[in-house]
Order: C-alpha cells, then sequence, then structure tokens
C-alpha cells in the first residue's frame, strides 16, 4: 500500500511537492485501515493543461524505473536517467530527489536517492515495524555513510572504518543487496514490481497482457463479467486464431533467414479479439449473435474498456496499486465513474487496491465520489514550476459542496486562464 510520495526537481515539480494517501478529513468512506494509518483507496488529480498532472505520475514511472533498473545500468561509466527542471539555473544542472513511504505486510518502509546522470548523490532506506522508524542504510557522496548492523544484506558491503559503503557511484545500494539474494531489498523490489503505471490515452501497448490474460478461463470469465456490468452491449469476447494470409505474410518477410525457409511451412498466425453481439429480428426478438472484430468495428470507448480491463481487474484481485494518466480519455464519463467505483467498493476491493489517476472530467467532482482529501490539483506558477495540492488544504470547502461548480468557478484554482484572441 502507498503511503505518501514525493519528488523535486523532475520536468516541471522544481521544489519539492507531495502526494498523500493519508487520510486527512474525518470521513470514514472510501478508505481503509492498516496498523494505525488510515489510508485512501484512491486519488484524483485535477489540473490545466501543461500543468505538470501528468509529470506526477511520470516521477512516480520514472522512480519505478530506476529502482527496477529497467535501463539496465551495469558498468561504472553507465549513465542514469535524468530530467531536471530546465527554467532555473539551480536546477538545471542540479540532482533530483525522489521519496516513497509504503507498506509490505505490517511493515513500514521509507526509501528515496538523490541523484543525477553520473551520480546516485544520497540513497536511504528506513524500516517501521512497531512505530518506530530504524534506519536500515543511508548513503551520502560526501559524507558518513552508514549500514544497520541487523541490515544482513547490506552490511558486508559496510568499510566500517571508513565509514563508506562500497559501491559505485552509479548504481542503488538495493540492487547490490538484491544481487545478494537480500530478503528486504527483494521485498522491495517485488513492491515496485506491483506498482503499474499506465497511459489512458496510449491503451494499445496493454491488449498483449489483456490477450495472455484472456487464456486464462477464470480470468477470461472475469473480464467479461466487468464488461458486460459496464452496460456496453458485449455478450461475449473470444480470441481467434487464423492463419496469416500468404500475401501479407510475404510482405513481413523481410530477414534472410526468413526467406529462404518456406513460407507454407512456417504456419505463421494471428489473433483476432471478436466481440459478439445479440442479433434481433424485424420483431427485436433475440435470433442469435453477430461477431465484430473488436479494433475495426467497435468504438474506441469500447476497445480502451476492454484493453485496460486486464490491468485493472489485476490491481483489485492482488492488491495492487494502479496509477493512469488520462483516465477517462475516450470514456464515456460513466463507466470512468463505474472502473473508480469497483476500488470504492469493499466487497470488489477486498485486498486494499489502490487507484490514482489524472483526468479533466469535472463530472466526477461529486463528494458521493470522493472524499475532499482525495482530490488533488497541479497548477504552475509564473517561474513554470508545478505545485501540487489537495482539495482537504483549501479552507471553508464542505465535505458536501458542489465541488465540481466551485472547480469551474476558479476557487480552487488549476483551470487555465483563457486570454482573448483577436485576428
Amino acid at each position: 500500500m502507498l503511503v505518501q510520495f514525493s519528488v523535486d526537481n523532475y520536468r516541471s515539480i522544481k521544489d519539492k511537492v507531495t502526494l498523500s494517501m493519508m487520510s486527512a478529513t474525518k470521513d470514514k468512506e472510501r478508505c481503509f485501515n492498516i496498523r494505525n494509518y488510515e489510508l485512501l483507496n484512491s486519488a484524483v488529480i485535477y489540473g490545466a493543461n501543461a500543468s505538470g498532472k501528468s509529470n506526477i505520475l511520470r516521477a512516480m514511472a520514472f522512480m519505478r524505473l530506476v529502482v527496477l533498473n529497467k535501463m539496465k545500468v551495469i558498468q561504472s561509466t553507465d549513465m542514469l536517467p535524468y530530467d531536471p527542471f530546465k527554467l532555473n539555473i539551480s536546477t538545471h544542472d542540479a540532482s533530483s530527489t525522489f521519496e516513497i513511504i509504503f507498506f509490505i505486510g505490517m511493515k513500514k518502509y521509507r526509501y528515496g536517492f538523490e541523484m543525477d546522470t553520473t551520480t546516485v548523490y544520497a540513497e536511504w532506506l528506513y524500516a517501521d515495524e512497531k512505530g518506530k522508524e530504524a534506519k536500515l542504510f543511508y548513503r551520502d557522496a560526501d559524507g558518513e555513510e552508514y549500514v544497520n548492523p541487523s541490515f544482513k544484506e547490506g552490511y558486508q558491503f559496510f568499510d566500517k572504518k571508513n565509514l563508506k559503503i562500497n559501491i559505485a557511484k552509479n548504481q542503488l545500494f538495493l540492487w547490490k543487496c538484491d544481487q545478494n539474494d537480500g530478503e528486504v531489498s527483494k521485498s522491495i523490489l517485488k513492491w515496485f514490481n506491483n506498482f503499474n503505471i499506465m497511459n489512458g490515452v496510449e491503451h494499445n501497448g496493454y491488449v498483449n497482457y489483456t490477450m495472455h490474460q484472456m487464456e486464462k478461463e477464470d480470468f477470461r470469465d472475469e473480464i467479461i463479467k466487468l464488461v458486460r456490468t459496464a452496460d456496453i452491449g458485449l455478450e461475449d469476447i473470444q480470441l481467434e486464431e487464423t492463419d496469416v494470409p500468404k500475401d501479407m505474410l510475404e510482405k513481413l518477410i523481410a530477414l534472410e533467414k526468413f526467406k529462404q525457409n518456406n513460407v507454407e511451412e512456417m504456419n505463421f498466425k494471428q489473433v483476432n479479439i471478436n466481440t459478439y453481439h445479440t442479433k434481433f429480428d424485424e420483431k427485436n426478438n433475440a435470433v442469435g449473435t453477430e461477431v465484430f472484430e473488436l479494433d475495426r468495428e467497435e468504438s474506441l470507448g469500447t476497445q480502451k474498456f476492454f484493453k485496460m480491463s486486464a490491468p485493472i481487474l489485476n490491481t483489485l484481485q492482488e492488491g495492487k496499486i494502479l496509477a493512469i494518466d488520462e483516465l477517462d480519455a475516450s470514456l464515456h464519463p460513466m463507466l470512468t465513474m463505474h472502473l473508480i467505483k469497483l476500488f470504492h467498493d469493499p466487497k470488489v476491493n477486498t485486498k486494499n487496491a489502490q487507484l490514482i489517476f489524472t483526468t479533466h472530467d469535472t463530472n466526477l467532482l461529486k463528494p458521493h465520489l470522493f472524499r475532499r482529501d482525495q482530490i488533488w490539483f497541479t497548477e504552475k506558477d509564473v517561474y513554470g514550476s508545478t505545485h501540487l495540492n489537495a482539495l482537504a488544504e483549501f479552507k471553508d470547502v464542505r465535505k458536501d459542496a458542489d465541488f465540481e461548480k466551485e472547480y469551474i468557478q476558479g476557487k480552487y484554482g488549476a483551470i487555465p486562464y483563457l486570454g482573448k484572441f483577436e485576428f
């Protein structure tokens, strides 16, 4: 479970911003308890175009990318990813800092690092099992460092005489602990692996995962059940495997090693996603079904709903965290609301999965859907820097207020200023 995420000097974010999933009001719905913490099931981020709301999620994705070493930094000369705030000379070449607080089981961790393209300047890990933080390790490129003797997977790399950790300057200590089969580091990497970030506009990237999940009968039944609840007219969804037409195959085969084979013996297959709709006669009696090809005959909204269904269901079933940029793109407001309510329903969200997303859809700004501490706003100042604030931080906003009306009126900021245009 995510407790809090902080970042500074990343893209449009100059100074530190923090997104918290901790309850900040006395409301009792749409939250869950772990130890003495009350955490939210979801959070939504609003803001004008180019205000930086997507960069909040990108910062999360960036931290996940680094922690899981997706860029394969192995040698000491390998470069780390780096994307600082470029509109100020004090940050253009400065390091960026990322920190996240989260639960694994009943143990709370606080992990973070400070880095640029060549160097990890600082890195830290704290663990809290019974209400008090214990420092497991701390790195400081310019000062003394520390590894707790109880943190055995990391203590062997600690030079006690010089108070320095033996590690290349462009690598995370967490990676080294994991390479030594460390129990704590492995659990943290697994947690980050279960923190998924999706782009709601470029949803085609998730179709392969959904198709793979459709091969599992139990999961396929759940996907179909979810799609049916959306009331988009689908009765069934099937994967159909067919041979790739020879003329298409000959155009696709460009590599020399393929050209040396007999096309007929290669037996290439393609998989189509077909949807099934009820067919009626002239008296509107059901007489059978009609098959549609998903990508060619269904609406963009139907395509997106289906392709995102598997990641959403998997998040709910396994209690993961899912962040989606522009969840509402191509979706009717009622469908977006339907997906959000899955995370708010304790009968569906039995493992306390969390949803974080950005949107422009003001129809969702309703007290019956979101509490004040679930609603966040991004706004850029005159210097191009993104600021992030929760609605709960605004004074004199009632829990039953018309959030949508007050937002559009500019009471909370985070809306575009539209100038006058003339030829």
